[in-house]
């Protein structure tokens, strides 16, 4: 079974399209709609076109190129996983499971929505979908909300929601990134949830400031995993373009602000410089010791 034409539209309008190639939050390299190289398909379709090297940043891709890809994707590596744990699914049903595979991955078949729709209880799994696979990182994203929420809808009513435009960013989702704009020195105006052409300004000379970001004043996804990476080092968080690091036992880093790591740190190095100091001089602030010491060499 194959994703619908206005399936695809669905996911490719939640998705977002990035034509230049970007890091994403957790440092993965990421083009088009969210496409990586650890997609097996992806992968190899891009290396058949550039003489075999990976993605690099600021590669470009169309937005034809990524929607013949896009098919490809669904077709080859996410809806044949529903397929198999939800067979016969009405052609709604079908696009809004493959959307939900895309987002959260093959193991989202196996949570209590999917159990529920396996049953035939659609309301039931529309109402347990819309509040999972809200958060990432532990906090509440505005967009995987709206997604989820959409995904619901076409569950349960069969709405892809394509007559209405793209919703616009709710009080919130303005209001956070006000605030990670000012945060990075970036002065977005007053700071009250509400857009602004000083918002605008702001999201313009962020991107000016952090090429091969497009500098369009628009906040999608290359921008918005941009500022998320940028306020991970400001609060000292330690990363690699790969991701934390974690060999050596320099993991532990990654898990903890650097400063407080220093902190600790410095006070270790200094309590063994004391204990040293007091060890060596033993003999001036405790001679019985000193005289015991030596009487049993």
């Amino acid at each position: 079974m194959r994703v619908s034409e206005r399936g695809l539209a669905f996911i490719a309008g939640h998705e977002g399209f990035v034509s230049r190639a970007y890091l994403d939050p957790a440092g993965v390299l990421t083009i088009g709609y969210g496409f990586t190289m650890k997609s097996r398909v992806f992968a190899q379709w891009w290396r058949v076109r550039h003489d075999g090297s990976g993605l690099v940043l600021g590669d470009t891709l169309s937005r034809e190129d990524a929607n013949t890809l896009l098919m490809k994707l669904l077709d080859e590596e996410y809806a044949p996983p529903v397929e198999r744990a939800l067979p016969g699914l009405a052609q709604p049903l079908f696009d809004a499971c493959v959307s939900i595979v895309y987002n959260l991955g093959p193991r989202a078949l196996s949570w209590k929505w999917a159990t529920a729709l396996k049953a035939g209880k659609i309301g039931k799994a529309a109402d347990l979908l819309a509040r999972t696979g809200t958060t990432a990182g532990g906090r509440k994203l505005a967009g995987l909300v709206r997604r989820r929420i959409a995904e619901a809808r076409l569950l349960q009513f069969g709405d892809y929601g394509l007559s209405r435009q793209k919703p616009e960013p709710d009080n919130e989702d303005i209001l956070d990134l006000q605030k990670s704009l000012r945060t990075l020195g970036f002065d977005p105006g007053p700071v009250n949830g509400s857009s602004s052409g000083s918002l605008i300004d702001a999201i313009r000379a962020f991107q000016q400031a952090h090429p091969p970001l497009l500098v369009d004043g628009i906040a999608g996804p290359a921008t918005r995993a941009r500022i998320a990476r940028a306020l991970a080092s400001r609060k000292g968080w330690i990363s690699t373009a790969g991701g934390a690091v974690s060999a050596c036992g320099v993991g532990l880093l990654a898990r903890f602000p650097l400063a407080d790591v220093l902190a600790a740190t410095l006070a270790i190095a200094l309590i063994a410089i004391l204990f040293n100091l007091a060890w060596r001089h033993r003999g001036r602030f405790l001679p019985s010791l000193s005289f015991r010491t030596e009487t049993m060499q």
